[in-house]
């Protein structure tokens, strides 16, 4: 790891230390729309984690969004296709990356046969019931960090229909060592175009007490726009009081973090103050992600879960935006 480096997962730093996404923007001032972003999402509404202890994919309470980890140079990697039995979910493989036999990426994925390091028993959004899995239920993400080359593989509503194969409705990647972002109005696993992995919560960071990285969440309405660092929107609405897909929220510094909370609740809360969070696709107002995992301390739900949304403000990011230097194709803070 370099000076350099961002946050990291084993090996790899999850973007550079000068990612949008790993840099403090406590000082920032609030956005206008504050006040009125908040009132629409609804300012008695509270945080809920969204995620659980459960850790059997079979399990009806696996709450959360997991990841895999994969030595991609050591694998077989399987192909797969841009294919959903359910009619309401389109396929996108011109917004899509994938790899080639040869394992080389492509953006748009053109290849006839695309691959994807998925490894042979990965671990899924939404788990995987032998019962019911051949039949689309869910976003059902499938997220992997290839250590090998430090390049995360994503992917939305992912099926297994027969062993080594997939179906998948598309497909997104990056490399972790650089600021790229996505082409604008591209898609990924999120409809922000955003990457999931990295703005997730996870229980080994939050019990080091320090997590040094923005998060993602949802809300229920979106606005039919985005904004920087978002390449994407998927909104049902043109009015003003509704939030663009990739505004930037955080809590507040008026809020003061109680002493007596957890290790973990403290480093979420804290997290929530200097990097915030990012409106990444539509779902529950104030969902934010993160994995399961049997380390997630029973009192972090119910500490951070009492936080409102009234908490919380938009930030206005103009004086990034409007540096010298800055680059709208990159998450790089100039």
């Amino acid at each position: 790891m370099a000076s350099g480096d961002g946050p990291a997962l084993g090996a790899c730093a999850l973007f550079p230390a000068t990612s949008i996404f790993n840099t403090s923007i406590a000082s920032l001032p609030a956005d206008p729309m504050s006040d009125t972003y908040v009132a629409t999402i609804g300012g008695t509404v509270k945080i809920h984690l969204d995620l659980g202890t459960q850790t059997d994919q079979q399990a009806s309470d696996y709450y959360g969004i997991p990841y895999n980890t994969v030595s991609g140079n050591a694998m077989t990697w399987p192909s797969f296709a841009y294919l959903s039995t359910d009619s309401n979910v389109g396929t996108a493989p011109d917004e899509s990356d994938c790899a080639d036999a040869s394992h080389a990426t492509q953006a748009p994925c053109t290849a006839s046969k695309p691959f994807m390091p998925i490894p042979s028993s990965p671990i899924v959004e939404g788990g995987i019931d032998v019962a019911t899995n051949q039949q689309p239920y869910g976003d059902h993400h499938l997220l992997i960090v290839d250590e090998d080359n430090c390049r995360l593989w994503e992917s939305y509503h992912s099926y297994s229909p027969s062993s080594g194969t997939w179906n998948v409705a598309n497909t997104a990647s990056w490399d972790l060592r650089s600021n790229a972002l996505r082409p604008d109005t591209w898609t990924s696993g999120d409809a922000a175009g955003l990457p999931i992995m990295p703005l997730l919560l996870r229980a080994d960071e939050a019990s080091t007490g320090t997590i040094a990285h923005a998060v993602r969440f949802t809300v229920q309405k979106t606005r039919t726009t985005h904004v920087w660092p978002a390449r994407h929107d998927a909104g049902s609405t043109t009015s003003t009081s509704t939030a663009p897909m990739g505004q930037l929220f955080r809590l507040k510094s008026s809020y003061s973090i109680p002493s007596s909370f957890g290790t973990q609740s403290r480093a979420i809360l804290t997290a929530l103050q200097t990097y915030g969070m990012y409106v990444a696709d539509n779902g529950s107002n104030m969902y934010v992600q993160g994995e399961p995992s049997a380390n997630w301390a029973d009192a972090t739900f119910t500490e951070v879960q009492s936080v409102p949304a009234s908490e919380f403000e938009a930030v206005d990011i103009t004086a990034i935006t409007g540096r010298s230097g800055f680059d709208v194709n990159s998450g790089a803070v100039p």
